[in-house]
């Protein structure tokens, strides 16, 4: 029972005023009282109220009218509009104003405690779920929670279980809960009443009554101190997102079915909520990786017009380098100094085309391409960062290798993503192995695969299954935005090839490209 809820009486008529009073008071709720509407609407500006009971005739400001104008003043009061004198059209007119319900008199008072308590009931779900909605903030909400249902359905322990990166079942916040064996045996119950969940063949709400007697529960330890434990499945895609856990440790301390309504309405509001809250995070995650591609694309036509800059003075010193060792001896140091220069010059220029060629945005263009000289050019671009790394590069290209129909520029660009995150994961030095090679599917066609394997640290099983995931990373932030082999990926499907992963933790990994002829 609500027993500190705050009650407002309106009536004209002393006597009905005095007995709901006396009525309510004695069912341990406060109670305040006016006699005409005017004093009720100057006691609802001055007071929190959750509920008024009011006449709808009375001298001065009726019913209807003070009942919007308390809705103006407090628009989450809950206001039970009862008369003698009302019709159908006063009724239906005082729930347009937003009467919560509408009773005739004489009423007796056990139908008004009744209707008092569905008016407080939907009160306190409106509170709970403002304030399950007032933060996005996972720590903050999931603490909301749990703190609400302990309100709703009082109990001993209370718990919420939400899977683990790897998807296993973690206890995310708890009530009640002393220590680590208390929570390993509700996090027990709570695994194996999850792994009964049958998707949208599932209840709402799923009560079990003293579990040490069941045998599928019976042999976790410590659960014989639960006599009466509730469960309100978190269901997302007919798949189970989470589970709430409430449990009474009192012989007699039944679930009733009003407990399991509220239970029912409850974990519907924390489902959504749940809901809205990951999708505001993959909001976030989305808007700061859409900031960082822009700042990729940025960086990318600076690096474009620097590319160019540079390139016109390189221009210069070539052709006088050129100039000079015409005219220099070409047994002396100097014509051995002019070539070192001129090599140098060459090697920058190689490397300032590829990167305008990698840089420029253009419209995909299919054509016959060299996989070999993709490679090729791709590493011209990174080979320098290779050799800083202490990483040796080991080409093993197939020679007389067929063209493949691709884009050029979108096979450089699988290329430096997968060159670029096996550098990344050999922060202390390998070998980058790159291998070409004819190949013919299973049926028939003839395939190019290209094989790079690197000597880094390798990939756990339980992550090798999402590194093509859109925004998955294990890089901290800003080291990486989780998109590279997502991209890889996506270009790959477009050239109808396919790219797999194979990793094994401390053995390194290799990707293997198959693209058609």
């Amino acid at each position: 029972m609500t027993a500190k809820a705050n009650i407002l009486i309106v009536d004209d008529e002393v006597q009905i005023a005095e007995m709901i009073s006396a009525s309510l008071l004695v069912h341990g709720y406060t109670v305040a009282v006016a006699y005409d509407g005017e004093q009720g609407l100057k006691k609802v500006g001055a007071e929190k109220f959750d509920l008024a009971i009011m006449d709808i005739q009375m001298p001065g400001m009726d019913g209807i009218t003070a009942l919007g104008e308390m809705k103006k003043l407090d628009p989450e009061i809950e206001v039970i509009i009862a008369t003698g004198h009302g019709t159908m059209g006063t009724a239906i007119q005082s729930m347009r104003k937003g009467a919560f319900d509408y009773l005739h008199k004489p009423f007796e008072i056990k139908e008004l405690l009744k209707v008092v308590e569905r008016a407080l009931e939907k009160r306190k779900f409106n509170d709970i779920a403002k304030a399950i909605f007032s933060t996005v903030r996972p720590e903050e909400q999931l603490r909301v929670i749990i703190d609400s249902v302990a309100r709703i359905l009082k109990a001993e322990e209370s718990l919420l279980v939400l899977p683990d990166r790897e998807g296993q079942p973690r206890i995310a916040v708890s009530e009640g809960l002393d220590d680590d064996a208390h929570r390993s045996s509700r996090l027990a119950l709570c695994s194996r009443v999850m792994a009964q969940l049958d998707g949208a063949g599932s209840k709402s709400v799923m009560l079990v009554e003293d579990p040490a007697k069941d045998k599928k529960f019976s042999d976790i330890p410590g659960i014989d101190q639960v006599k009466f434990s509730l469960f309100l499945p978190l269901m997302e895609d007919n798949k189970p997102a989470g589970i709430i856990n409430i449990n009474r440790l009192e012989d007699e301390a039944y679930f009733t079915e009003d407990d399991m309504q509220r239970a029912r309405i409850f974990g519907s509001l924390v489902t959504l909520a749940l809901r809205n809250s990951s999708l505001y995070r993959q909001l976030q995650e989305t808007q700061s990786q859409l900031i960082q591609a822009e700042k990729m694309s940025a960086l990318g036509q600076l690096a474009g017009g620097l590319a160019h800059e540079i390139n016109n003075p390189l221009s210069g010193i070539l052709g006088l380098t050129q100039l000079v060792l015409e005219n220099t001896d070409a047994a002396s140091q100097n014509h051995t100094d002019l070539k070192d220069i001129e090599k140098a010059v060459f090697r920058c220029k190689k490397i300032i085309v590829s990167l305008l060629s990698f840089a420029r945005q253009e419209k995909t263009r299919v054509e016959p391409v060299s996989v070999n000289e993709a490679i090729e050019e791709t590493l011209t671009l990174c080979a320098r960062q290779m050799e800083l790394k202490h990483i040796k590069i080991i080409r093993q290209l197939a020679e007389g290798l067929p063209m493949v129909n691709a884009d050029f520029q979108q096979l450089m660009q699988v290329f430096l993503n997968l060159f670029t995150n096996a550098r990344d994961a050999m922060a202390e030095g390998g070998e980058l192995t790159i291998s070409t090679s004819p190949l013919k599917s299973p049926d028939g066609r003839e395939m190019v695969m290209v094989a790079i394997t690197d000597t880094g640290a390798g990939i756990s099983g339980e992550i090798l299954g999402r590194i093509f995931d859109p925004f998955f990373t294990t890089k901290p932030v800003g080291k990486g935005t989780g998109l590279g082999l997502s991209v890889c990926l996506g270009l790959i499907n477009k050239h109808n090839g396919t790219i797999k992963a194979q990793s094994e933790p401390g053995k390194g990994s290799t990707f293997t490209i198959s693209l058609p002829v």
